[in-house]
């Protein structure tokens, strides 16, 4: 995918994922390092947006790893659960490790997939569209829908979307009754 649509995709997976993570999703220092993540994978690639802006970085990685290599693989994945958990430092490790998955998930829907199991040559692909071709914006559009269903739509629609089925949970969704002793509540 191009480097907006992964802007976009990395900027609302931050939107759904932080109320789950205990971090707040407008914070501008998060919304800025889930952005950076969400670019951060192409480093790989010296004509990418980011491996434009540091060339040198980005020249010596694809010609020890090429495009798509460690950078796109499960263990980039792994270490990106494990940012989740980052501890302290979790305000900077979560947004960056949530921003990159999307962009694996991203390039995951596209044909060149991702080689999960690098430095395996194997790829993994659900092959929706082609990075850069006029489906691109459809597919990223249905899926920021679909993730502003459950975060950003009015509470009519989102009780459609739950009825379906096919909405993302929000933190925020669910409704805490107080208990009173010896009371039922429903």
């Amino acid at each position: 995918m191009m480097a907006g649509s992964h802007v976009a995709l990395g900027v609302a997976a931050w939107l759904v994922a932080a109320p789950h993570l205990g971090l707040p999703a407008a914070s501008p220092s998060c919304l800025g390092l889930a952005l950076l993540g969400s670019l951060l994978p192409d480093i790989d690639h010296p004509k990418s947006w980011l491996g434009r802006r540091v060339r040198p970085v980005s020249s010596g990685i694809a010609a020890i790893l090429g495009h798509r290599g460690v950078t796109h693989s499960a263990a980039a994945a792994a270490a990106c659960a494990w940012g989740l958990h980052g501890g302290a430092l979790k305000w900077i490790a979560a947004p960056l490790a949530v921003g990159y998955l999307s962009h694996l998930a991203a390039d995951l829907l596209t044909p060149r997939g991702l080689r999960l199991a690098w430095p395996l040559r194997a790829t993994w692909a659900f092959p929706l569209c082609k990075t850069g071709s006029p489906f691109e914006p459809l597919i990223v559009a249905l899926v920021l829908f679909w993730a502003g269903s459950g975060t950003l739509v009015p509470p009519l629609l989102q009780e459609v979307w739950r009825q379906s089925g096919l909405a993302p949970q929000a933190a925020h969704s669910s409704v805490h009754r107080p208990r009173t002793a010896g009371v039922r509540t429903p």
